[in-house]
This record gives C-alpha cells, structure tokens and sequence, in this order.
C-alpha cells in the first residue's frame, strides 16, 4: 500500500511543478470507481500531497483512527478501504467527486484526449521517502496485510497496472500539450490546391473569389433563415380531405336487428370504427400552406457563407475533375479512402460538379467528331455518379442543386474546377 501511494504522491509531486491544477492530475492519474476502493484512496491521497503545500491543516475529528502509515494527512485503511482525511480541501474534494468516476484518456472530453503514451518514463520519475509511522501501526499493518487473500492481491495489481498506465497519460500531457487549432487567415485562405481525385496529388493551385468563398464574419442567423426556408419549401402545401359518413360509399340500410342477435346494436355500414368507414375528424380539405418567404439576397448570400464556412473549416476540397474509368463502386471506395471519405468511420461529402452532356462527341464545322468519352448525365460524370448511388454518406449534384442545407449537413464540401467557376459567376455581384 505504501509502494502504490508513493508512486501517486510522485506523480502530483511532479505535476504541480508544471502548475497543472491537483484536480486534472487527480482525473487523469486514477479512476475512481466502486469496485476499485484502493484506487480511490490512491487518487485522494495524491490529491492530498498537492494541496497540503498550498493549505492549512485543519483537523477534522475522525471517528475511527486509521491502522495503517499516514501518507501527507490521508491514512488508508487496507482492511477497510476507507480514507481519513486531516484537510479541509481534500474533504471538499472527496465530497465532490462520485465515487463513480471514470475519465478515460480515450474520451474527447478528456484534457488528455489524442496523445500517445510515452515508453521511457521511468527516468523522469521522482522517489520519494515512505513518511515514517509508529512500529505499533506498522506491526498492525503487517498483521492485516497478512490476512488479505489471493483475490486482493491480484486486484491490487490491477489497481498499480492502471496507475501506472495514467501516469504514462499524465507525463505525455505535460510534455506535450495540445495548441489550439486556427483557421488560415484572410487572403492566404482563399489560396487553394487543385487535386487530381483517382491520385489525391496536388496538380496545381488557384485563387478563389473573395466575394463568394471570403464571407467574414460568418453569420449564422443567414444560415439559420435559408435552411428553415428550406425544410418549409420542401413541407409544401397540405390539401389533405378525408370523407365524412355522408360522403362515404355504403349503403344507409340497417345491418341486423336491434336486438336478439348476442352483438352490438349497428345501424348503417358507413361508422367511423367500421372498416371501409367515414374517418372522424379527418382534414376538411382546407389548405395549409407551410412555404415561407425570403428574398432572393438573402439566399444568394446565405449560400456564400455556407461556402465560405467549409473554406474556413478546412473541409473544403477541390478537383480537376470527376472522370472515372469505371463505374464500380468498391474503386470509388478506394478512392475517397485517400481523402478520409466514407466508409464506416469516414466523414461525409457533399459532391458538386458541373459536366457538359456532349457525351464525348464536338461538332466542328457541321461534323460530330468523336473526343475523349466523359459521358455526363445532368452536369455530372455518369460513371462517377453510379458508382455513388451505393455510398449512404456521399450524396452528388450539379452545382446548380448546390444548397446551404446540404453544405451544412455534410461534413465535406468536394466540388470541380468547373462547379466552382459557374458558382463564382453566379453568385458574384
């Protein structure tokens, strides 16, 4: 026990020299759980190293005196697994934390979330002197711990497994914080690559429009309108009518007779809990009329900062082209691998492309001369548009079906040279 909380008090020991706070070294160092009381006390008795530098003891009338070694003002009990505690912050703590608690470094919340546990750690790592306690509890520590069974010990193990582990976690975060990620600014932004979509490889560089792709700030009250605009539009009009019993088709004779026949009384054919019958208080065929109103600014602008978004994002990528060989779509696959599309754990994409349907065939003086086939149907590339038709996630337009909605709904943004041309002279003032 002694061994598991010197190597904890090292650890905070070392983090509050880098000034990280004894609450993110005590989440990071232990998990405290239930079924892991000896980790708990551990994580307490660490947090209790760092805070007694800082604080005033205060003491705090125990019940029960502790039997085993006092580790900077926490005593353990191993028989018990029960903490005392001679600060008044470290009682505050305990009282706060859930008994619980579980941070995983793996977890995106966590401040230790992307970083790789570091191997030679052990050079790094601070011993210090077990604090020395009367022989009484030390000769009472090794009469309990004599006692404890074969199950305690292979979950002590378990316990110094996992310290050890959160301890790599902690020595990698403080060595190696995270920066935060910036978005390129103004102009350099507008500076694109051109890719070649079967290669991913950089073909050449353009300079995008600043009145379409350089919208700053980006406003999402705009963004907000367009897409309610939208899901309105596309709600339509409800003309719905249902018919009453006079309107029904049925006959108006009595079914069976009123009495005698074991069964409810029935009139006609036409009852609303009838099958075949009038339905009750069904829509009268008035007209609701869910579209809404926006100016045509408003979109053309709203469109800008949604493209404008996805540039500033970073998730904005354009291509030469869309020309497949074939319209496979396990190549295809293949090919959104290189650029983190699809797939099960692949993002979204949003493709746009703007494809003349000459189906390969140009007309020179009144004669059709056969050029390199890149069939298109509906301004996009045929061969590149069937083998999307299997990608759930991946959804292909003309650049003339570009909208805010499904700019924003997608995580990527991949349009052509062409797609982006013709939105820049549609949209450009």
């Amino acid at each position: 026990l002694d061994t598991r909380q010197d190597a904890a008090t090292s650890t905070v020991a070392a983090l509050s020299r880098l000034r990280i706070s004894t609450a993110v070294a005590v989440a990071a160092s232990c998990r405290v759980s239930r079924s892991r009381p000896l980790g708990a006390a551990r994580s307490l008795s660490a947090a209790a190293t760092s805070l007694t530098e800082s604080t005033s003891r205060h003491k705090i009338p125990a019940r029960r005196q502790p039997s085993s070694s006092l580790v900077a003002g926490v005593g353990v009990s191993p028989s018990s697994s029960r903490c005392y505690y001679s600060t008044t912050a470290v009682a505050s703590l305990a009282s706060a934390m859930p008994e619980n608690l579980t941070i995983d470094k793996r977890s995106t919340c966590s401040p230790f979330y992307g970083l790789e546990a570091s191997s030679n750690n052990d050079d790094d790592k601070e011993t210090k002197e077990p604090v020395e306690g009367d022989d009484e509890d030390d000769d009472s520590d090794d009469e309990t711990s004599g006692n404890i069974d074969d199950n305690d010990d292979d979950e002590d193990d378990d316990v110094e497994d996992e310290g050890e582990e959160d301890d790599e976690w902690v020595e990698e975060a403080a060595a190696n914080p995270l920066e935060p990620q910036y978005a390129v600014p103004l102009p350099d932004r507008l500076h694109m690559p051109i890719r070649n979509l079967p290669t991913s490889e950089e073909v050449g560089t353009i300079h995008l429009s600043s009145d379409v792709f350089g919208m700053d700030p980006i406003r999402p009250d705009l963004l907000h309108r367009v897409v309610i605009w939208q899901r309105n539009k596309k709600r339509g009009r409800r003309t719905a009518k249902t018919k009453t019993i006079s309107e029904v088709s049925g006959s108006g004779k009595k079914v069976r007779n009123q009495k005698g026949g074991g069964v409810a009384r029935a009139g006609h054919r036409r009852p609303a809990h009838w099958r075949g019958g009038a339905k009750a208080h069904g829509p009268k065929g008035s007209i609701q009329d869910y579209t809404t109103k926006i100016n045509k600014k408003v979109r053309k602008l709203g469109l800008k900062h949604a493209l404008s978004q996805k540039l500033k994002e970073g998730n904005l990528i354009l291509l030469n082209d869309l020309v497949l060989d074939t319209h496979k779509t396990k190549n295809l696959v293949a090919i959104f691998d290189r650029y983190d599309i699809g797939g099960k754990y692949g993002a979204s994409a949003f493709v746009l492309d703007d494809a003349d349907d000459d189906n390969g065939v140009d007309l020179e003086d009144g004669e059709a001369v056969d050029v390199t086939p890149e069939y298109s149907i509906g301004g996009v590339n045929v061969n590149f548009k069937v083998a999307c038709r299997n990608l759930y996630n991946v959804k292909v337009c003309n650049q003339i079906g570009g909208n805010v909605y499904d700019i924003l709904k997608h995580e990527k943004l991949v349009m052509t040279l062409s797609a982006m041309k013709s939105l820049e002279e549609r949209l450009s003032p």
